[in-house]
C-alpha cells in the first residue's frame, strides 16, 4: 500500500466523510421528517458498527482472508470500506428522506416507509448481510486489480462504490413502497454478486 498519501490522513479522511455524512443525515430527518427517525437512524448506526469487519475479527478471520486476498497488514481498506459503507446506506436514506414534504397526501407512508426500512430491513441478519457482503466483494473486485495502487486509489474506488450504494438504498427505498417484488429482485441481484 504504497502512495502519497499517509495511512493515518486516510483513515481520519474517511471517518470525516462518515461523520459529516450522518450529521447531514441528521440535519435533513430533523427537517423532514418526525423526530423518532433520528434515534432510529442512531440504532442503524449502532447496529451496522457492530456487523462491520473492521470492528469483528471473527468476519475478519472467516470471510476477508478467503475473499479478499487481504492479508492483516491491509486492515486500513477494510476499515475505509467500512466507514464508506456506512456513509452510503446513511446518504441514500437521507437522498430519500430529502424528497419527503408533510403537505404530500402519502408523507406518512414514507416516513413510516423509512422507518420500516431501517427497524426491519436493514437490521435484519439475511438482508443486511446481502447488501454488506455484496458491496464488499464488488469493492475487493476493483481493489485487488493486478496494477499498482497508492492509497488515493483505494480511497477513490471507495467513496465510488458509496455513492453506488446511496443510489441502491434509494432505490430499494422507492421500490419498498411502488413495488415490493422489484425491492426483492434487487435484493436477488445483490446476492448474485456473491456467489459469482
Amino acid at each position: 500500500m504504497e502512495g502519497e498519501y499517509d495511512p493515518i490522513e486516510i483513515i481520519k479522511n474517511s471517518n470525516r466523510y462518515l461523520y459529516q455524512t450522518i450529521e447531514e443525515a441528521r440535519n435533513i430527518l430533523s427537517q423532514n421528517a418526525p423526530k423518532e427517525l433520528l434515534s432510529d437512524l442512531d440504532s442503524l448506526l449502532k447496529y451496522m458498527n457492530n456487523k462491520t469487519i473492521s470492528n469483528n475479527n471473527n468476519y475478519y478471520s472467516n470471510y476477508v482472508k478467503k475473499a479478499s486476498g487481504l492479508d492483516k497488514k491491509d486492515q486500513i481498506i477494510i476499515y475505509m470500506f467500512d466507514n464508506y459503507f456506512m456513509a452510503g446506506i446513511v446518504r441514500g436514506i437521507s437522498e430519500y428522506a430529502k424528497k419527503l414534504d408533510p403537505n404530500d397526501s402519502d408523507y406518512k407512508e414514507r416516513v413510516n416507509n423509512i422507518k420500516e426500512f431501517i427497524q426491519r430491513d436493514l437490521t435484519d441478519r439475511t438482508i443486511f448481510n446481502v447488501i454488506y457482503a455484496g458491496f464488499l466483494k464488488k469493492a475487493f473486485e476493483q481493489l485487488k486489480s493486478k496494477e499498482k495502487k497508492s492509497l488515493k486509489d483505494y480511497n477513490d474506488i471507495l467513496q465510488k462504490i458509496s455513492n453506488d450504494l446511496m443510489n441502491t438504498v434509494e432505490n430499494l427505498l422507492e421500490y419498498r413502497i411502488k413495488n415490493i417484488e422489484q425491492f426483492y429482485n434487487s435484493l436477488s441481484e445483490i446476492n448474485k454478486l456473491v456467489y459469482e
